[in-house]
């Protein structure tokens, strides 16, 4: 699932648009180890009490990202974008502390958008010829993996 091979790993939230968004900047301001939103070269944290919402500040025709660290990893999302997706580099995952920030983010995603959430090859999103790597869904807590 996390060999090196010179592509991202997507993580998708099923069912969702832009408007979720919301809710995961609201869920994960309270279950990330640090949060930090790029709408330039500089990076602005997001603490637990912050209220500001930065989704709102992207202009048209510009981009941000949101950065979210779940233990030693990192995942991130490109905005804006249809639904929920964030990426997540292979060569990052280096050992089972890793794989459990995987799937701690997963379920906190998920439960985020109370929608399963789902890891996938890059650009696999949406196509059925390949398996989900993980998913995770909310409604049942289960998470299952090829």
């Amino acid at each position: 699932m996390f060999y090196v091979d010179g592509s991202l790993r997507d993580i998708t939230v099923t069912d969702t648009d832009d408007t979720h968004w919301q809710q995961v900047l609201h869920h994960f301001r309270g279950a990330a180890d640090q949060l930090t939103w790029y709408d330039g070269a500089e990076g602005q944290d997001i603490g637990p009490h912050d209220t500001g919402n930065p989704i709102d500040s992207i202009e048209d025709g510009y981009s941000a990202s949101l950065a979210v660290r779940c233990g030693r990893t990192w995942f991130t999302a490109h905005l804006p974008v249809d639904g929920i997706e964030f990426s997540l580099w292979p060569d990052s995952i280096e050992d089972a502390d890793h794989v459990t920030d995987v799937l701690r983010f997963l379920t906190e995603l998920g439960t985020a958008c109370a929608s399963p959430a789902v890891l996938t090859a890059e650009t696999v999103t949406g196509h059925h010829q390949l398996p989900p790597l993980i998913t995770y869904d909310p409604a049942t807590g289960t998470t299952t993996h090829l």
